[in-house]
């Protein structure tokens, strides 16, 4: 049985999420990441809670995905300091000082997003 992993996402975006397995919090961190990416940019990402996932993201990017992946969200989470701040508020106002545009980013993330089927391989991670 395959999984939409765009209807797990879904059924548990706004749910607590602390019943679920590893697998599946790490696999949600990443479709928070790649939902508010897709819809905002990495600006967007971090000024709202999808961003609250961002550690969970970066560590689950090299099985689930790949170390490109990773190593592009690592890049982005380091900019916003150390240790990264939870609070979209204390992110956005980290946001708001950087000097480094996010535009790069977001078209690195882009070019992934188009090199790879990441629906099916989130999917199969779920499988498993």
């Amino acid at each position: 049985m395959t999984i939409d992993v765009w209807e797990f996402y879904e059924e548990y975006t706004e749910s607590d999420r602390a019943l679920l397995s590893e697998r599946e919090r790490q696999v949600l961190a990443v479709c928070d990441f790649r939902q508010e990416v897709n819809s905002g940019g990495f600006d967007s990402y971090f000024r709202y809670v999808g961003g609250d996932t961002a550690l969970t993201a970066v560590a689950a990017l090299p099985r689930l995905l790949g170390s490109p992946w990773a190593e592009l969200l690592g890049e982005a989470v380091a900019l916003l300091g150390t240790p990264y701040p939870r609070d979209p508020d204390d992110r956005a106002a980290k946001l708001g000082d950087l000097e480094t545009p996010l535009g790069d980013l977001d078209a690195r993330f882009r070019k992934l997003e188009a090199s790879a089927n990441a629906d099916a391989r989130l999917a199969e991670a779920l499988s498993n």
